[in-house]
């Protein structure tokens, strides 16, 4: 059984992200398994573009996951206007996850999907209420 090389990170500097892109984050209804690709891509993503060189065979194996449920992790990604394909194993995020970086300006940045309250599960409806709340109380 070969192992699969998973790429590390191409810096030491943390990952700052805006109170605005977590509040926002809190609001985009993905699965587990699309949050855990997101959070591979935050961590592996490039300090001056955003984009991460990762396939989705890396991408499993750093997950332990199978290729499938990546691959439909990163298919919600794309879907909610989290990230999208550049080119074969290489990703761009968003610009409100990267502090504005990207690799280049050739394709529109989409916007980002948050799902409406009205059309999240009873018990996603009593989250995002109390989600809410705490933030009405923070302001």
């Amino acid at each position: 059984m070969s192992a699969t090389y998973v790429p590390g990170p191409p810096c030491d500097e943390p990952v700052v992200l805006s109170r605005d892109a977590l509040r926002m984050l809190a609001l985009v209804d993905v699965s587990l398994t699309a949050r855990r690709v997101l959070d591979v891509l935050l961590a592996l993503q490039d300090p001056v573009t955003g984009a991460v060189d990762i396939s989705q065979a890396e991408m499993a194996a750093e997950l332990g996951a199978g290729k499938p449920a990546v691959n439909r992790g990163f298919k919600e990604l794309r879907a909610a206007g989290l990230a999208w394909l550049l080119r074969r194993g290489c990703y761009q995020l968003h610009p409100v996850l990267t502090g504005g970086r990207i690799a280049g300006a050739a394709q529109a940045v989409p916007e980002i999907n948050a799902t409406p309250a009205a059309d999240f599960s009873e018990q996603r409806r009593t989250r995002f209420a109390a989600q809410v709340a705490n933030l009405a109380q923070s302001a």
